[in-house]
Parts: C-alpha cells; structure tokens; sequence
C-alpha cells in the first residue's frame, strides 16, 4: 500500500506507521467505473469491423498502459457467435520478454473463478440434484455449517452473495505444497461468523463460493477441481485451464509473471498458491475464456457441447437480487451493471500482480475479456466506460435532473461508510483501518464526494465500486446518480430520519454501515496519536526527566525532595503499563502486518500461527495492570503526590492507558479471537 502523508506525532507511532505502509490488501475484487472519451469516433451500432476495432483498442491501450506502467495486457471478444478479436500486447514476462499471447499465456483469475463455481452448482440444479431455494446445511456431513439465524440458507444466497457470512482474509492463500489443504478441512477450520440473516444484504466474500464448491464436489462425488475439469473445461475444449493446486509445470510455465510498480521500476510479485479452488483458484487462457463466454451467450452451447440449458443461462443473464429497487443487482454468478443504456454481466478478479474482467452483453451477442499483469486496477475500470461511451453511447443527455433542495439535503448524508461484511469478530477487523473505507463529504455545490478513505487515500479500492473520487446528486429522495449518469447510490434512513446505510448500485454492489463519529478513521487515528504522545511522555518523564532532576540537585548539593513511597511505585507502575501498552501496539502490528511479511500481504493470509496469537495474548498483563491505575490517580489527588501540574499529567497518561485498551479492543486486538 502507497501510504500518503500524514501527522506523525510520536516515535512510536512513526514506528507503527511504517509498519503498516506495507500493508496491501489482497485477493479483493472490486470494481469501479468512470468515464473514459475514447480519441475515436463513435460508432453506436457496436463493433462491426476488427479491423476498426483494433484501431480503437490499440491507441486506447498505449495510452492507459503507458500511464498506469501495465506490461502486458491481452484482450479478447466475441460477437455473434465467433470470436470477433484476439490479441496480446506487452510482456508477460518482463525478464525473458516473453510477449502476451491469447493462446498461450496463463493467466491467474483470482474471484473470476467463482463464476465457474456458480455454473457447477447450477448444472446440479438441472439434474434435479438439488433445488436452488432449499437449504443447503443438510448437506454438510463431515462438519457441520455453523449459522447464527433460522432462515434457510440457500445455493441461491451463495450465488447472489446473500448469505451473511462476514468476509474474512484470514488462511487464504499458501506458500508450499504442503499449507494446500483439503477444501472441507479449511472450510472448517477458517470458518467466518454469519452477522446478518441470509437474504437480508449483499455480503460479498469468498466464503459463499467456497460453500458451493464443496457442496459441488459432495453431492456429485468428485473432487472439485475434477468436477470443473470433466463438466466444464473438457466438453470446451478449455485445454489450458485448470482449478488444480499446485498446477501442472506445463501451465505453470507459462503463466504471467504478476508485477507490482514500485520506485519507477517495475517488481515481480510473489508466487504463491490460492487455498479455496472455488472463490479464487482458476487459472486459464483469454482463448479459453472465448470458449466459455460463446458458451453462456448460445444458451450454454458451444461447438457442440451443452454445459448449461438455456433456461439456465437466462438466470444468469436475470437479476436475481438487488440490494435497492433503483439499483442494479446480481444474477447467479455474475453482477448486473447498467450504464448508456445497456444491461452487461461482469465478473471481476484481482490478484496479486494481476487484473480480469470479463464483461458479457447478452442482449448484443458480445462479451470480451480482459487481464494484465499488473496490479493497478485504472484499466479494468476504465474500459468498460471507454468501450459503451464509443461504440454504445447513451442517447440524449445522461446528466441527472437533481432533486429539488437537494443542496440543503447534502450535509445528512456526509460521513464515513463501512461494508456490512467487514470482518467484525476476529483480529481481521484491523485491515479496515487501513483501506475498505468510504468517506462522503459535501461539495459546494451540493453534490457528495465519494473517495476511499483510510491510509492509502484514493489509492485503496473499496466493495461498491468506490475508487478514486466520484460526484453524486440526489434525483430522488434517498437516491443518488453519479453526475455523469454512471452509477448509483441509495441510502436508507432509520424511524427517525438518521442516515444509517448507503447502498451502492456499481461494482460489487454492496451495502455500507454510517459510521458513528468514534468509529470514524479520523476519530481512530487521532486517538491512537494522542495515546502513543501520552504514554511516550510519561515513559520520558520516568526514565530520563525524573532521574536527571534527581542527579541535577545532587550536583547542585541541592536537598532532594521527600517523596512517599507510594508516589514512588504510581509512577512506576504507571510508566511500566504504558510501556507494555507501547510494545503491545508494535508487536502486534509488526507480526499482523509487517514482521516477516511477504509479497506485501498481511501475515495472516497464510495462516494463524504462534506469533500471531502470542502477540494478541501479551496485552493480557498490562490490562490486569491497569486495573490499579484509578487507585493510584485517586491517591494521587487525595495525597497531593506531586505538583499539580505532574498529578494532571498523570491523570491524563491513566485514561490514555484505557483509551488505548479500547481501541485495541474495538479492533478486535484485545487477546486472540477467531
């Protein structure tokens, strides 16, 4: 993660900052859109001619690459039937300046696969093997689903995201062969909390697509991965794709080298394994995913082959669920986005050192495919805009008619939103001080501002669609459209008329909690601030201040002042759990985050380990210690220990004591939780 500038106002938290600027969030798939002019004239009847097409995409692509340092894209499309375009640009391999080739490079999908997970369960479906709206926890023999509310859950909740499983990055990914555990093993043992009744939000994760592959591989009785293999990639022809962890080496050999642009020069990320098959684990060719998007836009048929039937396709291409009657929504698998007029599937998927999409317009005949090895997500956004603004602009004025007073309506809305499906039970919950943040603010005009908030500022990406810095106007009461008419935005106001939710209507259309004033990452960080200058205060005050005073008088042959004893040991104590509290909050954040971490990645995708809950553990002590701290501040006005000023002092480094308990409390640090 780019870290941008802001207050340091301690040694120790200059110490935790840069710790924390390594954190990146990972394996998250968030989309986003804006409006990209392409330099061409506009053709509203689509693309007919390759060969115009190839202009069009050949200038667009040297300008985004060059200005996002991408090294290799590759782009594919097909239109009524056939493949309408195929090519690579760039390197996939920047050392052996292996170029980008559709039929040959491998690339790494991250969260695309889960749209091969949705078509597995849904051929269950049309076997009669299981029906969509039955509940899927009788089917869990070798361990039970833990659910945490009496509703159903349904294979349609797990393909529309509804199923109330907060989203946790815990275990996620593996270094060797030997961390690569059977999918029901680590379903089992890295098992998030469900915080919402299943139908109620869109909780976007990848726990839902791994419960559907298990349950894939349960009730057809083959592995996962085989399961993908002989109903999918085989009667395809998806000759080089593969759920298969590790991978063959002759895939491996020519999969993409993912690439991270640091210091004007472009690094090579780390190779690791993907653990859960289903949400994250596939690994294909632009040309195979030719052959899987002709599939799905002939009715589930492709060169003979049927995976699907055509009813079947066609809930893929419905809105199965909306998270706002204005907005658009998620069909099985796939996630509605509406914009100039056009109604498109997508899926996206971003990794470490790379970027997919696969965007699907059914009413058109056409999909294409895009990936690149790169970890900056400007161009998988763009290019949606890009190619509807060229070849599909909307007719007439897309600019929305604001609301009537909607300025004076502004201010309610302002405030800092967080995902409904934010890790909120274990030590996960820390990653959104750092990014997954959204922080609406006003505009003079009356618009909101959208932008990501937390330490990557702009730079981090967010569920919803939120990248950058985005301008709203409310249209409707409660309803907001992007002002350039590419998106939407609700919110939903409690009895009272207090904003409490935003949903948004783009990306992985998602529903965010208001914030409460003390939960704000403003709130949080200067809190954290004033507690590190607090403690780091007294911890000078004790250790050099109080014995330099002390040696001073000596060397002035001065009388040393009479101190009791009790004076003595506050001071001591109270310098003592502070420290704790100090190397508590470097520990902890060093061995989450920083110590040893790899690719980036906070250390805890690969796993809960001794480090991890040792360092949680260790605030044990300085909590029990700081049980005595009211003691002592009350005896120290009652006693009159010190001089006013030092007694003020003392009472203000005792609450940040507890201040600092509590945030490390709120954050889910306060001893080891899973």
């Amino acid at each position: 993660m780019n870290m941008k500038s802001f207050r340091i106002f301690s040694f120790l938290m200059l110490a935790i900052m840069l710790m924390m600027a390594i954190v990146q969030p990972a394996f998250a798939s968030n989309a986003g859109y804006r409006n990209t002019q392409a330099q061409a004239p506009m053709s509203p009847s689509g693309p007919a001619d390759p060969a115009e097409f190839e202009a069009f995409l050949d200038a667009y692509l040297a300008e985004q690459t060059q200005t996002h340092h991408i090294p290799g894209v590759v782009f594919t499309m097909v239109k009524d039937g056939e493949v309408f375009f195929s090519k690579g640009y760039g390197y996939a391999d920047l050392e052996k300046q292996t170029p980008f080739d559709p039929e040959q490079t491998v690339l790494i999908t991250a969260s695309l696969a889960k749209a091969f997970a949705a078509v597995g369960v849904l051929q269950l479906n049309e076997r009669g093997q299981i029906d969509m709206h039955e509940d899927v926890r009788p089917y869990f023999k070798d361990f039970p689903l833990k659910t945490n509310f009496d509703e159903p859950l349904t294979f349609a909740n797990l393909l529309t995201h509804t199923d109330g499983f907060e989203a946790r990055m815990i275990g996620i990914a593996a270094l060797n062969e030997d961390d690569l555990l059977p999918l029901g093993d680590l379903l089992e043992t890295y098992a998030p909390t469900q915080i919402y009744p299943p139908g109620q939000y869109m909780t976007y994760g990848d726990y839902a697509a791994n419960l559907g592959g298990y349950l894939t591989q349960e009730i057809s009785g083959m592995p996962f991965e085989q399961y993908m293999a002989e109903n999918i990639f085989v009667p395809l022809g998806m000759t080089s794709s593969s759920f298969v962890q590790p991978p063959s080496e002759e895939l491996f050999s020519r999969q993409a080298v993912g690439y991270e642009y640091q210091n004007e020069h472009q690094e090579p990320v780390l190779n690791f394994y993907p653990r859960y098959a289903p949400s994250g684990g596939l690994r294909t060719t632009a040309a195979d995913m030719n052959r899987f998007m002709l599939a799905l836009l002939n009715g589930g048929e492709y060169a003979g082959a049927q995976i699907l039937n055509e009813s079947t396709v066609e809930m893929m291409f419905t809105q199965q669920f909306a998270p706002h009657p204005k907005t658009s929504g998620i069909s099985y698998g796939l996630f509605e986005h509406l914009e100039n007029g056009q109604q498109l599937f997508l899926r996206d998927g971003d990794g470490v050192g790379t970027r997919s999409r696969m965007v699907l317009f059914p009413e058109q005949d056409l999909g294409f495919f895009i990936s690149y090895n790169s970890g900056d997500s400007n161009l998988r956004l763009d290019i949606v805009s890009a190619f509807l603004d060229h070849y599909y602009p909307e007719a007439g004025s897309n600019v929305p008619v604001p609301l009537t007073g909607y300025q004076d309506r502004a201010p309610q809305f302002a405030g800092t939103y967080r995902p409904l499906q934010a890790d909120a039970t274990t030590f996960g919950k820390s990653m959104y001080f750092f990014s997954q943040l959204v922080e609406v603010t006003t505009t003079k005009e009356g618009y909101l501002s959208i932008t990501t908030a937390g330490m990557g500022g702009d730079q981090s990406s967010a569920m919803g669609g939120f990248e950058g810095t985005s301008l709203w106007v409310e249209v409707e009461p409660l309803y907001f459209e992007r002002v350039d008419g590419k998106g939407q935005l609700a919110f939903v106001e409690d009895e009272s008329g207090k904003i409490i939710q935003m949903i948004s209507g783009q990306g992985y259309h998602s529903t965010f909690a208001k914030l409460p004033w003390y939960e704000a990452q403003s709130f949080q960080m200067v809190l954290i601030e004033l507690v590190a200058v607090l403690l780091i205060s007294m911890l000078v005050s004790t250790c050099i201040a109080w014995p330099l005073s002390a040696l001073i008088r000596k060397l002035r042959k001065q009388p040393n002042q009479k101190v009791s004893w009790g004076a003595v040991v506050a001071r001591l104590w109270i310098t003592l759990v502070g420290s704790m509290l100090v190397l508590f909050l470097l520990r902890a954040v060093g061995v989450l985050y920083a110590i040893g971490s790899i690719g980036g990645m906070p250390n805890f995708v690969w796993g809960i380990n001794n480090d991890i809950i040792e360092s949680l553990d260790s605030l044990t002590l300085p909590v029990m210690l700081a049980l005595a701290l009211p003691v002592f501040t009350v005896l120290a006005w009652v006693k009159g220990w010190w001089k006013i000023s030092t007694r003020v002092h003392y009472t203000l480094v005792a609450l940040a004591v507890f201040a600092g308990i509590w945030w490390a409390h709120y954050w889910n640090l306060l001893g080891f939780r899973t």
